[in-house]
């Protein structure tokens, strides 16, 4: 009888479509309304300085092909993948993802 070990990983992040931001704030009409959210080098993985909560910051930016295949090569098996939505209310955050929720699971035998 074989014995397996297993484990849960819970992944939580910006999204990539967020963090592929060239400024990571949206592009404005002259009145102030946001017109957009600028996405630029999405392809290339790496450092994104930005603004955030006051402060600057250096994220690091990944593709969801790049997250998510990370995980499937290194034996987890994805249960769940959802982009959170926020409310309706937060009506020009429904316009792009701005958060990644990944379940996972590993299983492997022994060595």
């Amino acid at each position: 009888m074989k014995t397996f070990f297993w484990g849960v990983f819970i992944l939580n992040m910006e999204h990539p479509v967020f963090t592929a931001g060239v400024g990571q704030d949206w592009i404005y009409t002259e009145a102030g309304e946001a017109l957009y959210w600028p996405v630029d080098n999405y392809f290339f993985p790496g450092e994104r300085n930005t603004h955030f909560l006051g402060c600057d910051v250096v994220k690091q930016h990944h593709t969801l092909t790049q997250i998510l295949m990370g995980l499937l090569k290194n034996g987890f098996e994805l249960k769940a993948v959802e982009e959170a939505q926020p409310p309706e209310e937060m009506k020009d955050e429904l316009r792009r993802p701005m958060m990644l929720l990944v379940k996972a699971v590993k299983k492997e035998s022994p060595v």
